[in-house]
């Protein structure tokens, strides 16, 4: 007759756990090395893909970043020949921090030369880490709406443009003029309540700034 062993069932499991692994070991072992593969993919992809991609674009832009800076728009937009202009690197470099401010340098180029809806793609394709360019970026896509006519798209980019800034280095200077702008839009769009709320808060919230008085005069001509 069989004994009775309380210690069976553990001792059972332990056996089907060690069966189970030598029937699968190599499944097991693959599962494994896929999960480290997948691992050392992203890192790698990191150091071998990413690192060197954003060195190739830095080096590729920065004659094209200087002809912005000198004002020299045709070479900005087109190169000079030996190095590639904005063009040429927002499209061989998608995906880089030089496409990135490649789209915001095309962007302030259109918008000087009246090119609005041209101006507003590429300040939204400029996908920016920088949370003082992000935020002249949304500023200048307000502006550009204005001009366009389009006062609610330009409400929503000064707000935007308001919300961004708040935090940001650059906030004491920048919230108030995102906070100004969305006001004049707001009188346009005949919403003065709303007006009035935004001068009030670059008057409160931002007493040293340079815009605090004109807040403070408009706020008055529109409570007459």
């Amino acid at each position: 007759m069989a004994e009775n062993n309380p210690s069976g069932a553990p001792q059972d499991l332990s056996g089907q756990t060690e069966q189970f692994i030598e029937n699968n070991s190599r499944n097991i072992v693959m599962a494994i090395g896929a999960v480290a593969v997948l691992i050392l993919g992203v890192v790698g992809y990191g150091k071998l893909v990413t690192e060197p991609a954003e060195q190739e674009a830095n080096q590729d832009s920065w004659r094209a970043e200087q002809y912005f800076m000198m004002d020299s728009v045709d070479l900005a937009l087109n190169g000079d020949g030996l190095y590639p202009g904005l063009y040429d690197i927002i499209d061989e470099h998608a995906g880089t921090t030089s496409e990135a401010r490649a789209q915001y340098e095309l962007g302030t180029i259109l918008r000087s030369q009246g090119d609005f809806a041209g101006a507003i793609e590429a300040f939204n394709s400029a996908n920016l880490s920088d949370d003082v360019l992000s935020v002249i970026a949304q500023i200048n896509i307000g502006d550009c709406e204005v001009e366009l006519g389009n006062y609610s798209s330009a409400a929503s980019a000064f707000d935007q443009a308001t919300s961004g800034a708040k935090g940001s280095v650059g906030e004491d200077y920048l919230a108030p003029i995102a906070l100004f702008k969305g006001a004049l839009v707001d009188i346009e769009l005949g919403n003065n309540g709303a007006a009035n709320g935004k001068l009030s808060s670059i008057v409160q919230d931002y007493p040293a700034s340079n815009m605090k008085a004109t807040a403070e005069g408009l706020a008055a001509a529109i409570a007459r």
